[in-house]
C-alpha cells in the first residue's frame, strides 16, 4: 500500500507546480494586455499615456515578483511579464508610422527602463519580508522609481522626455509612495523604507545637479 504522507507530498508538489506555470503564463499574458493597452493609450491624451506607460507595466511586475514562490521564478515571471509588454507595443508600432511603441522614447530611456523593470522585479520579492532587508528593498523599489520619473523631467538629461512636466513626476511619486505605504507594515518599517527611498532620490538629484 502506498504510504499516505507520500501521496500528499506527491500532490503537494503537483499543484505547487502547476501554480507556478500558471503564475508564468499568466505574468506573458498580463505583460502582452498591458501593452495592447498601452499602445491603444498613445492615440489618447498625452499626460494620461505618459503616466501609463511605463508605470503601469512596473507596478504589474512588481505584483509578478510579490506574488513568486522564489527569487529565481521572480526573475523569469519579471522577465516573462516585460517580454510580453514588448511583444505587444513592438507589434503596435508597425501600425502607427513614425512612432515608436517601446519603453521609452529612446535607447538611454528604453535602456534605463527595461534596468528598472528586472530589478523591480526582484526587490518586489524580497518585500515578503518583514526584516530591515524587506525594508530596504521597498525603499530601492520606490527610489528607483522616483528616479527614473526624475529622469524624464530634467531637460539635458540623457532619459528627458519633452513636455514631461511636474504633475507627472508629483502623480508618479505619489502613487509609488503609495504602494510603498502599502506593502509595508507598521509605522517603524515604512519611515525606514521611506527614508531609503528619499536618500536614493536626492542621491541621485544631487549628481544630476552637478553634472
Amino acid at each position: 500500500m502506498i504510504d499516505q504522507h507520500y501521496v500528499e507530498a506527491f500532490r503537494a508538489d503537483d499543484q505547487q507546480e502547476r501554480a507556478i506555470v500558471l503564475h508564468m503564463v499568466l505574468s506573458l499574458v498580463g505583460g502582452l494586455l498591458l501593452g495592447a493597452v498601452g499602445a491603444a493609450l498613445s492615440y489618447g491624451p498625452d499626460p494620461l499615456y505618459a503616466i501609463y506607460e511605463p508605470y503601469a507595466y512596473l507596478l504589474f511586475v512588481v505584483v509578478v515578483g510579490r506574488t513568486a514562490v522564489g527569487l529565481g521564478w521572480a526573475a523569469l515571471t519579471s522577465a516573462l511579464a516585460t517580454l510580453g509588454t514588448l511583444i505587444s507595443l513592438l507589434v503596435a508600432s508597425i501600425f502607427k508610422a513614425g512612432n515608436e511603441l517601446t519603453l521609452g522614447s529612446g535607447g538611454a530611456t528604453l535602456n534605463l527602463t527595461l534596468l528598472v523593470i528586472a530589478s523591480l522585479g526582484l526587490l518586489s520579492y524580497f518585500t515578503r519580508r518583514d526584516d530591515l532587508w524587506g525594508d530596504f528593498a521597498g525603499g530601492a523599489m520606490a527610489g528607483m522609481v522616483a528616479i527614473h520619473v526624475m529622469g524624464k523631467a530634467l531637460p539635458h538629461w540623457p532619459t528627458y522626455v519633452p513636455g514631461y512636466g511636474p504633475w507627472n513626476v508629483l502623480v508618479v511619486t505619489g502613487l509609488a509612495v503609495g504602494l510603498l505605504l502599502f506593502l509595508r507594515r507598521g509605522i517603524a518599517p515604512r519611515l525606514r523604507a521611506l527614508l531609503v527611498a528619499l536618500i536614493i532620490a536626492c542621491s541621485y538629484f544631487v549628481f544630476v545637479v552637478g553634472l
